[in-house]
């Protein structure tokens, strides 16, 4: 049986996603609604200065700062660093499993982000799409790995739920992601009790590639997603299908692999990060 003896809900990481950060303070006033036989659970609220400034960050993202190789270098003092730090001296080799709670604009519904491979992650991640139809699970392969919150377990992962404005509070969401979190919970019990069927396979969402906006030599922005494909995410994408217009009326269409889908479409946070969204190819994953 696997070793699940702490489990760590975090909520809060990026302090304008208001649906985690609030479930996390909700939780560490009634600790009784995430408590469950075999395992304890703490909960987390990562990045509270964020979270009350309104912000995704203060200094840098901090899903992108709990790397070993920050950690080493005396150099990276940041306010996030420094928040990243206590993050790995409370959960490192502490905790086995790190659930991180996020929101997304993007019209991504109910969605699990996947950055491990252990078989713990997969066969939560399979249980929970057994118990919501609607879920869909990305493996991740992005910008910076082994950098997020939950690299700070062996197992873990987030739960993206959207589409909802950055500072903003939606029941709908909101109960979404408790309903899914306390799943989760509900999953390391039975578990832990013997009392689950376990699912080794499911279906998943594996990143291909990141898309970035059309930009001039300047790297300004000279189009935005296409009308066609704005809150359509999970889209099939086809040759031709159109992918941005262009400020200039200009349709640019989608000219590669066919059989691709579009996942975090026009992500707010993301335009910093210099991608309009992700490309991913569906997979039967077995583990």
């Amino acid at each position: 049986m696997l070793k699940i003896d702490n489990v760590a809900i975090v909520g809060g990481t990026h302090g304008n996603e208001y649906t985690g950060a609030y479930l996390a303070s909700h939780w560490q006033k009634h600790p009784h609604l995430v408590a469950r036989d075999g395992f304890k659970t703490e909960v987390i609220l990562a990045n509270s200065r964020a979270f009350k400034e309104c912000r995704r960050y203060v200094d840098r993202d901090l899903n992108r700062t709990c790397s070993l190789e920050r950690f080493e270098n005396k150099e990276c003092d940041t306010y996030e660093d420094r928040v990243a730090r206590e993050l790995r001296d409370a959960l490192y080799k502490r905790v086995d499993f790190i659930v991180d709670l996020h929101t997304t604009t993007a019209n991504m519904g109910s969605s699990l982000v996947v950055s491990s491979d252990s078989e713990l992650t997969w066969l939560a991640a399979a249980y929970l799409s057994d118990q919501f139809e609607d879920l869909r699970v990305y493996r991740w392969q992005g910008d910076i790995e082994g950098a997020y919150v939950n690299s700070l377990a062996d197992s873990g992962f987030a739960i993206e739920v959207g589409a909802v404005p950055q500072g903003i509070l939606r029941a709908d969401v909101y109960l979404k992601t408790e309903q899914i979190t306390l799943a989760l919970l509900d999953f390391f019990e039975l578990y832990k009790q013997d009392r689950v069927t376990l699912k080794r396979e499911l279906y998943i969402y594996e990143h291909v590639a990141l898309v970035d906006y059309p930009r001039d030599s300047d790297n300004n922005l000279i189009g935005m997603i296409h009308p066609d494909l704005q809150d359509r995410d999970f889209k099939e994408l086809h040759s031709k299908d159109a992918l941005f217009l262009t400020f200039d009326a200009e349709v640019i269409e989608y000219d590669g692999e066919d059989g691709l889908f579009a996942l975090f479409v026009n992500e707010a946070a993301y335009y910093e990060k210099g991608f309009a969204l992700c490309l991913a190819r569906k997979v039967l994953h077995k583990f």
